[in-house]
């Protein structure tokens, strides 16, 4: 009975020190391409005056580059007036926000990054000023993993709303 004990936990620290072996791997060579990948993610910021694609996984949301029927869809943030005031009101609404770090805020792009509560996870949000439509677009994108309970979008949300006054 102890031999059969001590072989099953030799076989899990095996396991366990391959996935581990795997994670480190995956981020030493900057394969992100992998869900196990925890870097900043070089597919940030404006190019071609948009905000990049959704990842192909399921946990992240954008308001521009995709049709309104994908499932990564959520509209941008309206607004009226002044577009600097605009920007300026979003960057409050971000600062003013829990685990979160504001890692670039420039004219028209602001990039930060939250931490889930419990486990620490990196979400990646940014947000486009758009002057001439009276928008603000945004993308919300977890790091690791799969799926996110629809963490992402309920930020989007959550932001949309406080932006609005409410």
């Amino acid at each position: 009975m102890i031999v059969v004990f001590r072989v099953l936990a030799l076989l899990l620290l095996i396991v366990v020190a391959a996935s581990a072996l795997w994670i480190l791997f995956v981020n030493l060579t900057n394969r992100e391409d992998s869900m196990w990948y925890g870097g900043r993610p070089s597919t940030l910021g404006v190019k071609n005056g948009k905000l990049s694609a959704p990842k192909s996984t399921p946990n992240s949301v954008v308001s521009e580059g995709v049709d309104s029927t994908h499932p990564a869809y959520i509209a941008p943030i309206p607004f009226t007036g002044d577009p600097t005031a605009a920007w300026a009101k979003l960057r409050g609404v971000i600062d003013s926000l829990d685990r979160v770090t504001v890692v670039s805020a420039d004219g028209n792009y602001l990039y930060a990054e939250f931490r889930t509560a419990k486990m620490r996870y990196v979400d990646d949000f940014e947000a486009r000023l758009d002057a001439s439509a009276s928008v603000i677009h945004v993308r919300s994108a977890s790091r690791l993993g799969k799926r996110d309970f629809d963490v992402n979008r309920s930020r989007v949300e959550m932001i949309r709303k406080k932006f609005a006054g409410g």
